[in-house]
């Protein structure tokens, strides 16, 4: 299930006319403990006073002075992960306002978006977990882009963990996601799906997918992990391309979408010619 950003929205802020002093302003920062001031010329929005803008600030200035008018809304129905890419994507905010319909329920800082998605990370390979890969996917095919998904599972790692022990083995899991990371394209996303399986969703078409997956095979094969262990993975892709206005339920599709690519790299390991299986999907069977 998609974190929705109400459930991090801090509603510890004040409203201020744009004339006031700031002073007052400063009093309500250090004595109230209050970091966000939404600055108002009359019934408008004009600006957003933060942290950033208060200190140093001269406390016999007004507020039009000193307030940045570089801000963003974002609907209280969104996704953390919508958020993510706002920040991302406008270095320069500290703060997104979150509304609902006419009315602003709060802001969200970048430090309290970084500790709700420090939730939504493996600790051992600094990856997403697969939310992450979940919400991307989603993205896709509401926007009607194709879409594949590749299930990377490593062989015998069961077995590795055995032998090796598992301070190689998360030695293993550590050094694979960095691979995938670096051979990681544009408009992929990448997780941890669980134990000894990865997962990406990308927007190529199945034939490009299959050139990445034999890329991220080649990679695992010649690389050196420690103590000469012979690592190997095997992959299953799945995807479609549909108009996403025939879908009743898209978080179904993706679901069942990962299962044929999981189903997929189970063939592949048990299939000593092939470490990359191609399940074709019947959209209108599945959706």
């Amino acid at each position: 299930m998609m974190q929705q950003v109400l459930n991090i929205v801090d509603r510890n802020f004040m409203k201020v006319d744009i004339l006031n002093g700031v002073r007052r302003v400063q009093y309500a920062f250090y004595e109230k403990n209050v970091e966000c001031f939404l600055a108002y010329d009359n019934d408008t929005l004009a600006g957003v006073v933060t942290k950033k803008e208060l200190v140093g600030a001269h406390p016999n200035r007004i507020v039009a002075d000193v307030m940045s008018n570089r801000f963003i809304f974002v609907n209280c129905y969104a996704h953390i992960w919508n958020v993510k890419e706002i920040f991302d994507l406008n270095k320069y905010i500290d703060i997104v306002l979150v509304k609902n319909e006419d009315d602003i329920e709060g802001y969200i800082s970048r430090t309290a978006l970084n500790i709700e998605l420090g939730k939504h990370i493996d600790l051992l390979t600094g990856l997403y977990k697969s939310e992450y890969m979940f919400y991307n996917a989603y993205n896709l095919l509401k926007n009607g882009t194709q879409l594949a998904i590749l299930f990377i599972d490593l062989d015998n790692f069961g077995y590795i963990d055995k032998k090796y022990g598992h301070i190689n083995g998360d030695a293993i899991l550590k050094n694979v996601a960095n691979i995938l990371k670096d051979t990681l394209e544009p408009n992929s996303y990448l997780c941890r799906y669980a134990g000894d399986e990865f997962a990406i969703v990308t927007s190529y078409c199945i034939e490009n997918s299959r050139l990445l997956a034999e890329k991220i095979i080649s990679s695992i094969n010649t690389y050196p992990f420690s103590n000469g262990i012979p690592v190997s993975a095997s992959i299953g892709i799945t995807g479609c391309s549909i108009n996403n206005s025939k879908i009743k339920n898209i978080s179904e599709l993706i679901n069942k979408l990962v299962n044929i690519a999981s189903l997929a790299s189970t063939k592949a390991k048990q299939n000593i010619n092939n470490s990359i299986i191609i399940e074709d999907v019947d959209i209108n069977a599945i959706a």
